[in-house]
């Protein structure tokens, strides 16, 4: 008992001095006018101690005894240190800050001040991409930062824009930026994934310096998402949106009426199988003659077999195969809040999308839990967590002309939807996307779950180690069913039922320790160094049968016929050393060291481990004595110089492989299929950059100048062999790319007035690409060349001259520019300049505010690039395609000698090879017209004595609403070929759904 009595004692003497080595003290923070500031961070200096200030400004903060100072900041306010001493309660007022200086951005594994850091950054905030009616953030990243190119390329639900930063770097590997998810690598798949509203800022990174400590997969830039955490008092938020979408009208283009489509037709001596059918049943019940055909018809019985068609017909099959007003809508509900021990984030969303095309809709739900506590003044733990799960009816085949938008291309407005017995018309394609679409379902099952936990640890004053673990899991889950007694299981003769997914899982294990001092008042010094190992799995399966019994009955166990069973493992891993040292003096001079070694799975032994540096320097000119700031209120120069990598997206590229098949005797055997390249090695971009940031008249105009130089070494490519080898070619790096441009962002408040301001901005991006070596001079693409001097996918065609007014017939260039009526794909040469890469782009706008009303506009343009118009060639033909659809200017062909026409004579089978010339290569300028937003928020509203709602914001806004350009279709959207979105260089075709144009109105509640 005694024991235990001693034990208390011991226990309350040791309870009672750690309380004498604590004091609380309070405070209220306000802004400059006085008004309280909520979520103002209040923060122990030195420690990771702290709190944020409620809804009234206030705050209450247990600091130790020996604590000297408090740290004070608030987005968009000047950060302040208060000594404490002996004084215990504080009233502090924070100023308007320069927000482009003291904005906090994560760069190279650390929280920096944008101020400090040399590099080229850009921080968007979470603002900018919130409540946007688009289903993925890579969208809504377009236009808001110079040397970031955004092509929305698919109009389809949930569908990635892709991204490239500073110019094309790579001919055969990725060309997009490494995007990481609170300090996670996420895959594309999750982008779409993610939920706009839980994002509270980005941060672009474009040059080196911010780049480089990223390593192997940084030369395309890097995207880092962070996600929101709790500040201040509970908070409830509540948001709802609502609206309506379509596609963007195609641009200078209309199609021919059913009338003049069957003028077209007769004039081209074709017959289609509806009037052939109506002329049988005549000859039949003997309302014709015997013989009779369309063109030995009367005029009267010709155009009244035509009516009799017309009647029948759609007359315009976009009214069926685009969904009208397609419904879009969210409902979103999130917590939040803050002491100073615990921070915390949860929300829930549900999104409904009902896609543009017949039959499609995207549906996803989520969560997000966010946490932080802080164990004690030395140790901090958290986590954040984020699932999603979305739904798809996926159009049909969506990279063949199965699908309904290249069915709108096709597809005569004389064409019946419906037969005489009431089934859908086939067409004269043979199929009905309708039809496909009713009875065979294409549904996509995808959940996406991100996690990472982390423990940051204060060792001693000064030094951090912070030990992170962030997970990536992603699974799909695709079921295409023909089901028996669908048109096209009729087509096909049999029906059939395929289950395919697969699943993708990364994880990162990273440590940091971090070192951070000031020494002698001017000399401030951070230190980083630190690990990380990347690991990610990919397995998928496809498991296909025939003769199902039912469209019930869709179990794989239930098919008559196993046709298909295959599964496919692959995996990666990347251990990587990470270092990083940041100095500055006075504030005045800035230096900034990175570097980091990875080693990864992708190369043999020879080139397993690659280094990657950088070094940054920067000068606030404007705290020297010889300058005199006058009107000046910034002045900061930067350059920066150093190396990034890229991997192959082949996985075992380096290895030489085998495959199994049946070759010797009938019996499996292994046959060599790949050669190996231990010396295979990483794409080095080697980049340099200078720029300015400026500021006037108390930064009432801004703005920042940007010069960039990218060169890639080692370009990944095959590398031709002799055929006598037994093998085309190897992987190997096999030649160089500059990019050199220039950026240019400005942004002025022009008016200020009591209760609100107009600021105008405006950005131009210029970039011009070049091949500087190859293992050959000049490489074949399709339509295009690899050739040294010229920029990657330069267009190599037939030179189109025009049709020649006497015969009708179309005239080329040959290779000496002489004049002929032959066409050869010999004659094909070089276009200088014409590209499919984008040359110039930029946005502008303007933000209005009065009082609690805003108004905000976007504009985007983007131009100097060249389209191969693959839709356009089919539209007006010249009588290739006659059977499908075509445009109404097909109907100004060449017809007499003297015709002045851009289209040959339609009888003349000899013109219809047009392809593969410039006659159909159009610029793909445009400007378009982004986003218009309107909004009103009300100020807090008193609803009981102890209930308040924070504030009430209702705002309508046009997402895509216009579009400027000379371009015959749509210019934003590209092939894509594969199921990550990748788009094929400058080819416009049928596969490509339209931008969303989209009208939504929205509330906004915080209580």
């Amino acid at each position: 008992m005694k024991k235990i009595l001693l034990l208390l004692c011991v226990l309350l003497c040791i309870s009672i001095t750690m309380q004498a080595q604590e004091k609380t003290i309070t405070g209220k923070v306000t802004d400059d006018k006085g008004n309280p500031l909520n979520g103002a961070s209040v923060v122990v200096k030195g420690s990771t101690a702290g709190t944020s200030t409620n809804a009234d400004g206030t705050f209450t903060l247990k600091v130790p005894a020996n604590a000297k100072q408090i740290e004070i900041s608030s987005v968009g306010k000047e950060t302040r240190t208060i000594a404490i001493d002996k004084a215990t309660n504080f009233d502090v007022a924070l100023n308007i800050a320069d927000q482009s200086l003291t904005e906090v951005i994560i760069v190279g594994y650390q929280k920096v001040a944008k101020r400090d850091i040399p590099g080229s950054v850009v921080n968007v905030g979470g603002k900018e991409v919130a409540q946007k009616p688009i289903g993925s953030f890579t969208q809504l990243l377009q236009g808001k930062s110079t040397g970031v190119q955004v092509t929305g390329q698919s109009g389809r639900p949930g569908s990635n824009g892709y991204i490239r930063i500073r110019g094309t770097g790579s001919i055969n590997a990725t060309n997009e930026p490494l995007i990481l998810l609170d300090g996670t690598p996420i895959s594309s798949v999750a982008y779409s994934m993610l939920n706009p509203n839980d994002i509270d800022e980005v941060s672009i990174l474009k040059d080196a310096s911010s780049q480089a400590i990223y390593g192997s997969r940084a030369a395309n830039g890097v995207i880092l998402i962070t996600t929101k955490k709790g500040r201040g008092k509970l908070e409830v938020r509540y948001s709802f949106q609502n609206g309506y979408v379509n596609a963007q009208d195609l641009k200078n283009l209309r199609f021919m009426t059913g009338r003049e489509k069957l003028q077209y037709e007769f004039e081209a001596g074709f017959t289609n199988q509806y009037l052939d059918s109506m002329i049988s049943n005549r000859v039949a019940s003997g309302a014709f003659t015997a013989g009779s055909n369309l063109f030995n018809l009367s005029e009267q019985n010709r155009t009244g077999l035509w009516d009799l068609l017309e009647n029948r017909s759609v007359g315009d099959w976009s009214q069926y195969l685009l969904q009208k007003n397609a419904n879009v809508q969210t409902h979103e509900i999130a917590v939040s809040g803050s002491s100073d021990k615990f921070r915390y984030y949860f929300s829930l969303n549900k999104s409904d999308n009902d896609g543009i095309m017949y039959g499609s809709y995207w549906n996803k739900k989520g969560g997000r839990i966010n946490v932080e506590y802080n164990a004690s003044e030395s140790f901090k733990m958290g986590s954040n967590i984020g699932v999603t799960y979305s739904q798809e009816n996926n159009i049909r085949n969506l990279y063949n002309t199965q699908n309904a938008y290249a069915a709108l291309f096709i597809f005569n407005n004389y064409e019946p939807l419906y037969q005489s017995n009431g089934k859908y018309n086939t067409t004269h394609t043979g199929y009905s996307p309708i039809e496909g679409t009713d009875h065979n379902p294409s549904v996509l099952n995808r959940l996406s779950t991100f996690a990472s936990v982390f423990g940051d640890v204060m060792i001693v004053k000064d030094l951090n180690f912070r030990s992170q673990l962030g997970i990536n899991y992603n699974t799909l889950a695709q079921e295409n069913y023909l089901q028996p007694n669908s048109n096209l299981a009729a087509i096909l003769g049999y029906n059939q039922k395929t289950d395919a997914g697969n699943s993708d899982f990364t994880y990162v294990f990273s440590n940091t320790l971090g070192w951070k001092k000031t020494i002698a008042a001017n000399h401030n010094l951070s230190l980083l160094t630190g690990m990380e190992f990347t690991k990610n799995k990919f397995h998928s399966y496809t498991l296909a049968s025939r003769g199902m019994p039912t469209s019930t009955v869709t179990t794989q166990d239930n098919a008559g016929s196993p046709q298909t069973a295959s599964t496919s493992r692959a995996d990666w891993a990347i251990l990587s050393y990470i270092a990083a040292a940041n100095y500055n003096y006075q504030g005045k001079y800035f230096l900034n060291l990175s570097g980091r070694r990875d080693g990864s799975s992708r190369f043999g032994a020879n080139q397993r481990f690659a280094n990657f540096w950088a070094i940054g320097v920067q000068w606030d000119l404007l705290k020297e004595k010889f300058i005199k700031a006058g009107f000046l209120s910034q002045l900061r120069l930067r350059a920066s110089m150093g190396t990034t990598g890229t991997v192959p997206t082949g996985l075992y590229d380096n290895l030489g492989t085998y495959a199994l098949t049946a070759k010797y005797n009938n019996a499996p055997a292994a046959v060599p299929a790949r050669l190996p390249n231990a010396d295979l090695t990483w794409e080095e971009n080697k980049k340099k950059d200078i720029g300015i940031d400026f500021g006037f008249f108390q930064n009432r105009l801004t703005g920042s100048i940007d010069l960039y130089n990218r060169k890639t070494n080692g370009l990944l490519y095959p590398k031709n062999v002799s055929y006598t080898t037994g093998f085309s070619g190897y992987q190997s790096n096999i030649g160089n790319i500059t990019n050199k441009g220039f950026e240019i962002m400005l942004s002025g408040d022009i008016l200020k007035y009591n209760g609100g301001k107009l600021n105008i901005f405006g950005s131009y991006s210029h970039n011009d690409n070049k091949i500087t070596n190859l293992y050959d001079d000049d490489v074949p693409q399709t339509l295009s060349r690899f050739k040294i001097g010229e920029p990657v996918y330069t267009y190599y065609l037939v030179r189109w001259a025009g049709v020649n007014p006497s015969t009708g017939r179309n005239m080329y260039y040959t290779k000496d520019g002489q004049l002929t009526e032959t066409y050869s794909s010999s004659n094909a040469v070089l276009l200088n300049g014409k590209t499919p890469q984008v040359k110039y782009y930029g946005s502008f706008g303007l933000q209005a505010t009065y009082k609690g009303f805003e108004l905000s506009t976007q504009f985007y343009y983007s131009g100097g690039n060249y389209i191969m118009n693959y839709v356009y060639s089919i539209g007006a033909s010249e009588g290739e395609s006659v059977p499908d659809q075509q445009y109404s200017e097909a109907i100004n062909y060449w017809k007499k000698p003297g015709d002045i026409v851009r289209y040959a004579n339609l009888n003349d089978a000899t013109q219809r090879i047009t392809y593969d010339s410039d006659k159909y290569l159009q610029k793909g300028d445009y400007v378009s017209l982004r986003d218009v937003t309107l909004s009103y928020t009300t100020p807090s509203i008193k609803v009981t004595n102890k209930f308040n709602i924070k504030s009430l914001r209702f705002y309508v806004q046009g997402t895509n609403l216009a579009i400027w350009t000379k371009f015959k279709g749509l210019p934003e959207v590209g092939e894509a070929n594969n199921e990550s979105g990748l788009v094929s260089p400058g080819l416009y075709n049928l596969f490509a759904q339209p931008q969303l144009r989209a009208i939504t109105t929205g509330i906004d509640i915080r209580f």
